[in-house]
């Protein structure tokens, strides 16, 4: 009875730098949500005695682990999934590569952290975005999809987070709250204490850019850490996700800091309610 479902898995190929505790907790978790899947760990030091064709799909945590496959195995039949891959690596290694591969995003995308503020502060309406001079975006395609919930976006550059410029005091006055972007630029710690200072001088609530900034005092962010990972591994390995060369996580949650939201009158919900309520405005797309 069994032989025919176990014939339907994959074997998948978890390449990784060098086995360790916290390698084998993670296969173990997959085995877990894959039962009919076998899934090897193959540190890069064994790639080289490997018969490529063994595996089925592959998955890497971290650029040396991609970068060591793609280098031992110029033409892989089966897909990758790259876990882990900062994008400073991604393009690097695209770049070095024609093998294609796919990189799963865990960084919060943009339409969940702008249904978050919907979720969070209803009668928001107008929403500050403070960026630097690296930061690259579609502003348009990202103005469409606030204005579809109701919001209205502001850019400014902000030349110096240390001394803002009128324009950037002047965005600041006219919205309710500001977006946090994917920007180390602009967003690191060296700098998010004294931006942090002047929205709350101002009274204004920072959602994101990402979990860590909500310990040190942004409001609330969405995240896909290792269990959202683990579960769109998953997802991959079993075809229930589209291919594509950067697959945005589309498992997370949401971190609030309760206590800077009462100080900006801000009345959050239970995480629960909050995703439920992201899941069904990002579900309308």
């Amino acid at each position: 009875m069994l032989s025919p479902l176990l014939a339907l898995g994959s074997t998948v190929g978890l390449v990784v730098d060098a086995p360790s505790e916290q390698i084998s907790a993670f296969k173990q978790q997959l085995d877990t949500q894959l039962p009919t899947d076998n899934i090897q760990v193959i540190s890069v030091s064994q790639l080289s005695a490997l018969d490529e064709s063994s595996v089925d799909k592959w998955l890497t945590l971290g650029p040396n682990a991609l970068n060591k496959l793609l280098s031992e195995f110029k033409a892989l039949k089966g897909p990758v999934l790259a876990l882990f891959l900062p994008e400073s690596a991604r393009i690097k290694i695209s770049e070095e590569y024609s093998q294609p591969f796919t990189t799963l995003e865990n960084a919060p995308d943009m339409l969940k952290q702008l249904s978050l503020i919907h979720a969070l502060v209803p009668q928001a309406k107008q929403v500050g975005v403070f960026y630097s001079s690296q930061f690259k975006v579609d502003k348009a395609k990202l103005d469409q999809a606030a204005k579809r919930i109701g919001l209205n976006l502001h850019w400014a550059e902000l030349k110096d987070p240390l001394d803002w410029d009128r324009h950037a005091l002047k965005i600041l006055a006219d919205v309710d709250l500001v977006l946090g972007v994917n920007d180390d630029a602009l967003y690191n710690t060296t700098t998010i204490r004294s931006i942090l200072m002047r929205l709350y001088r101002s009274s204004k609530a920072l959602i994101g850019p990402d979990k860590g900034y909500v310990r040190a005092g942004a409001v609330a962010s969405t995240y896909s850490g290792i269990e959202e990972t683990l579960l769109a591994a998953s997802s991959w390995i079993r075809g229930d996700l589209v291919t594509t060369s950067v697959l945005n996580n589309p498992y997370f949650n949401v971190s609030v800091n309760a206590q800077v939201a009462r100080s900006l009158n801000i009345m959050a919900d239970d995480t629960d309610s909050l995703i439920q309520k992201i899941k069904e405005r990002t579900d309308e797309r």
